[in-house]
C-alpha cells in the first residue's frame, strides 16, 4: 500500500515545484545577500506537499469527472483500476494541503500577512485545478494559470520567506521557469488531446485547435530562452546566468520532436510532456547554477 500511495503522489514531477523554491531562495541571496537554509528546507518541504495536494486532488477531479480512463491515465492509474476510491484520494489531497497550511502558519508567524495571502492562492489554485464547483482545468485555464501559480508566485513566496520584502526583480527572474511550467502543462494537452475532446472538456490545446496549440507549445519554450536573454541584457541578472544556454542543442531537438508529433508520430507525443519535464529541470538547474557561479565570483 505505500508503494501505491508513493505512485499516486507523482513524485517524479516534484521537481516542477523543487526548481522555483530554490530559485526564490537563490535569488534571496543574489539580490539581497540573505539565506537561510532551514527556511529553505521548510519552505521546499512545503512546496512538496502544496505539489501532492494539487496531484492527488488532480487525479479525483479528473475520475469524478469522467476524464480519465484506463486508456488515459497511464500515469495515475489508481482510481480508474479501483486500486484506491474516490474519498480516499481526496482526503489524502486535503491532508496534504493542511500540513502544507501548517508550515505556512509558522512563515505568517515569521513574516506577516502576504505568507497568508501567498499561501491560500497556491492552495486554493491548487484545488481548483480539477476540483470544486468550476474547476479551471475544464475551462481552458490550466496552462495560463500554472504559469503564475508555480513560477512567479511560488519564487515569490520562497524569495518572500528567506527576506520578508517583495523585489519586482524576483517576478521578471520567475518568467523562464514560468514558461518553461506552462510547457509541461500544455505537451500533456496536446497528448491528452483526443481523450479531453471525448471527455467534453476544455483545454488551451483544443480551445486553439492544433496549429495553434503546436505554435503555442514552441513559443513557452522559445520564450524561456528569450526572457532569460532580455534579462541578462537588462542588467536584472548576472552574465552567469547565461548557462542554460547551453540547452539550444535540446531544445531544438525537443521543438523538432514536437513538429515531428504534430505531423502524426503518436509515439513522440506521448513522450512530449517527459520531455518537457526534463527541459524544465535542467533548465531550472543550470539558471541556478549559474546564479550561484556569479555569488563565487
Amino acid at each position: 500500500m505505500i508503494e501505491v500511495w508513493f505512485l499516486a503522489l507523482r513524485p517524479w514531477s516534484f521537481t516542477a515545484s523543487a526548481i522555483p523554491v530554490t530559485l526564490g531562495a537563490i535569488l534571496a541571496y543574489t539580490f539581497e545577500g540573505t539565506f537561510s537554509l532551514g527556511l529553505y528546507l521548510l519552505t521546499l518541504i512545503g512546496g512538496t506537499l502544496l505539489h501532492s495536494g494539487t496531484n492527488l486532488i488532480n487525479t479525483y477531479g479528473d475520475f469524478i469527472s469522467g476524464v480519465d480512463t484506463i486508456e488515459s491515465a497511464e500515469t495515475c492509474p489508481q482510481l480508474v483500476k479501483n486500486i484506491l476510491k474516490p474519498e480516499q484520494m481526496k482526503r489524502a489531497g486535503i491532508l496534504a494541503f493542511s500540513l502544507a497550511a501548517l508550515i505556512g502558519v509558522y512563515f505568517v508567524y515569521l513574516r506577516g500577512w502576504p505568507i497568508l495571502i501567498l499561501g491560500l492562492i497556491g492552495i486554493l489554485g491548487g484545488y481548483a485545478y480539477t476540483a470544486g464547483p468550476l474547476p479551471y482545468k475544464y475551462q481552458g485555464f490550466g496552462t495560463l494559470l500554472v504559469f503564475f501559480l508555480m513560477g512567479p508566485l511560488m519564487v515569490l513566496g520562497s524569495h518572500y520567506v528567506q527576506t520578508g520584502i517583495f523585489n519586482e526583480n524576483v517576478i521578471w527572474a520567475s518568467l523562464p521557469v514560468g514558461f518553461l511550467v506552462s510547457g509541461i502543462l500544455h505537451a500533456n494537452d496536446l497528448r491528452d488531446v483526443d481523450y479531453d475532446q471525448k471527455a467534453g472538456i476544455k483545454t488551451l490545446a483544443l480551445i486553439l485547435g492544433e496549429n495553434l496549440a503546436f505554435s503555442f507549445y514552441y513559443l513557452l519554450n522559445i520564450a524561456a530562452f528569450a526572457s532569460l536573454l532580455f534579462l541578462i541584457i537588462f542588467n536584472i541578472l548576472p552574465i552567469s546566468s547565461i548557462l542554460p544556454f547551453l540547452l539550444i542543442p535540446k531544445l531544438a531537438k525537443i521543438l523538432k520532436n514536437a513538429y515531428i508529433s504534430k505531423l502524426g508520430n503518436r509515439n513522440i507525443l506521448t513522450c512530449l510532456e517527459a520531455n518537457a519535464a526534463k527541459l524544465h529541470f535542467q533548465f531550472g538547474f543550470m539558471f541556478i547554477a549559474g546564479l550561484l557561479i556569479n555569488t563565487i565570483i
